[in-house]
């Protein structure tokens, strides 16, 4: 039970990494290489807003609002430029990402932070305790999903979205705003990065170069999601296991590699992502 709760706790410190990438790089096809900048700018705006007072669950919105900002400053300057050069995001979005922890150096220094949890203490399941914060980001990583598949799937402004995506120029010719949909999509991918930060904050070491470990994993478990959302489910819940069991059975230091091989393998055998469509 134990190496389950843990694949379970990895599962959903991934997800809530990453959704925000999956949301930029499958809906508007944009490869956002500044997305643990975002993080750290949504991790230390929470930390400003508890220096100043704020609730835990308080800081997380104001760090998600502030990282939604500076994706909307972004997304005006520089992304809207590129959005026919798809490839050209990269090095783009790789200097954004440089900028912003640039910046938090200078605001708040190289010394690292911190920021206490809401939850403290274990809870014990099937024998087995377990850090109960750990399973609150589970539980808000699995509602921020199904909430953006009911949103995507069951609004209008859903299907807009989609719509855009799927053919801006026929979108365009009905009268949709394409570029609003676009710069709403980027700031909400941006925030969702905010979200992703703040959130990870009491369980990770906070400094401007936050989440860097995870870029690459973040970016193959969105390529083996195939661009849907349960896919990315799946792919977290894949790259989870492969980490866990790896570094409880044998050797932790290199869990990370493993599972980058991993990817690799899984996307060399299904490259479409581990997601089944029907014909």
């Amino acid at each position: 039970m134990s190496v389950v709760l843990q694949i379970i706790g990895s599962t959903g410190s991934v997800l809530i990494a990453v959704v925000g990438l999956a949301i930029i790089l499958g809906l508007m096809n944009i490869i956002n290489l500044a997305q643990t900048g975002l993080m750290a700018v949504g991790v230390y705006g929470a930390v400003s807003a508890t220096s100043a007072g704020a609730p835990f669950w308080l800081a997380v919105i104001a760090g998600a609002a502030l990282a939604g900002v500076v994706g909307a400053v972004i997304e005006r300057i520089v992304i809207r430029r590129l959005y026919a050069r798809p490839l050209d995001t990269i090095l783009a979005t790789w200097g954004i990402s440089l900028v912003l922890v640039q910046g938090l150096t200078w605001v708040y220094g190289p010394a690292p932070k911190g920021l206490n949890t809401p939850v403290s203490g274990s809870v014990v399941i099937g024998g087995a305790a377990y850090e109960a914060y750990r399973l609150v980001i589970v539980v808000v990583a699995f509602a921020i999903v199904l909430a953006l598949a009911a949103v995507t799937r069951y609004t209008r402004l859903g299907l807009r979205v989609r719509m855009v995506m799927d053919n801006e120029p026929l979108a365009r010719s009905v009268g949709i705003n394409t570029t609003r949909v676009q710069q709403a999509t980027f700031v909400l991918g941006a925030a969702l990065a905010g979200v992703g930060g703040a959130l990870l904050g009491p369980v990770e070491a906070i400094v401007p170069n936050y989440a860097a470990a995870i870029l690459v994993p973040a970016f193959l478990a969105v390529l083996l999601s195939g661009r849907t959302l349960s896919g990315l489910v799946i792919a977290c819940v894949a790259l989870s296991v492969v980490q866990v069991l790896f570094a409880n059975w044998a050797n932790e230091t290199y869990a990370t590699v493993v599972v980058i091989l991993a990817a690799v393998a899984m996307l060399r055998i299904r490259p479409e992502g581990l997601v089944w469509r029907r014909a």
